[in-house]
């Protein structure tokens, strides 16, 4: 056999090893953090009640003073309803809430996971191709000066009055932070561990799987972070331009009927939906980047 052979088939060997012992070694890792972390779930439940005690105060706080405080100055309810009175719209008096809450859920969704997907897989090309970059990177920023609210009416017209044009709108709000979080992440490597990577003739493909992606996480996560609430109001903006169902159709109707109630109820149901997100990633994030101290 050819020397250069016997060289390529040694290193291809040694980088399968080298694979395979990371591999195991990060699932002991994992394991070992899972032991030690079971025991403490208690005293990190005590840590989260007192850092957040004071916001929970400050919203007690709030909450007593719409309701007892603003209703005692005579200030009608279609002008600033109590937080009682939304409550009891949000649970009672408006089943259908939950059915448009429902479809900006979908549309916010979908447009999450196709800008978090196109994000990443454009941040993946720019990252391996400069010039590629250096030709569309300014287009995309420019992209981000134009005001998408004025986009919605046209989006509707390419994309017809139904779910497909809020999705993209959607997607439209999500793709920049994930873009740049990811760019930045997929750079920001080990330079000594991509020399070895290099010298055991690692390819293009396993330096990107071995060694970008994970370094990648924490910033990936904190763009998807940021997208997800962006994704919810691009969902919104999208059902401002003449949607028939959503939380966006819900808070212009019942603003032109001057039902306020209504419209600080979709408004709080959107804030949940936009919270609920939010900390399902923050959950994935500290299951899959575990390396990551907490502050």
């Amino acid at each position: 056999m050819l020397p250069h052979l016997k060289s390529l088939q040694y290193h291809e060997r040694l980088l399968h090893s080298i694979y395979v012992t990371n591999r195991q070694m990060l699932l002991e890792i994992m394991l070992e953090y899972g032991r030690r972390r079971s025991p403490h779930n208690q005293q990190v439940w005590i840590g989260f009640a007192r850092r957040y005690a004071i916001s929970a105060l400050i919203f007690i706080a709030l909450l007593g003073f719409f309701q007892w405080v603003i209703p005692a100055f005579g200030i009608p309810a279609y002008i600033l309803p109590t937080p009682s009175q939304v409550l009891a719209r949000m649970l009672i008096n408006d089943e259908r809430l939950w059915f448009h809450f429902g479809i900006t859920a979908l549309e916010s969704l979908g447009g999450f996971a196709v800008g978090s997907l196109l994000g990443f897989a454009l941040a993946t090309l720019f990252v391996h191709t400069r010039p590629l970059e250096d030709a569309l990177y300014p287009w995309v920023v420019i992209s981000q000066t134009v005001p998408l609210v004025a986009i919605a009416p046209l989006l509707v017209i390419w994309f017809g009055n139904g779910m497909l044009a809020r999705v993209v709108m959607s997607a439209l709000f999500a793709f920049f932070p994930v873009l740049v979080n990811t760019m930045r992440g997929l750079r920001h490597i080990s330079r000594e561990t991509f020399d070895l990577l290099r010298a055991y003739n690692a390819s293009t493909w396993q330096i990107f799987w071995l060694l970008r992606v994970p370094n990648s996480l924490p910033y990936l996560f904190t763009g998807m972070k940021i997208g997800s609430t962006l994704a919810i109001i691009g969902a919104i903006v999208g059902e401002f331009a003449g949607a028939g169902q959503g939380l966006g159709f819900v808070i212009t109707i019942s603003t032109y009927h001057l039902e306020t109630a209504r419209t600080f109820a979709a408004v709080v149901a959107a804030s949940l939906l936009g919270m609920g997100l939010y900390l399902l990633l923050v959950g994935l994030e500290r299951r899959l980047v575990f390396w990551q101290p907490e502050t």
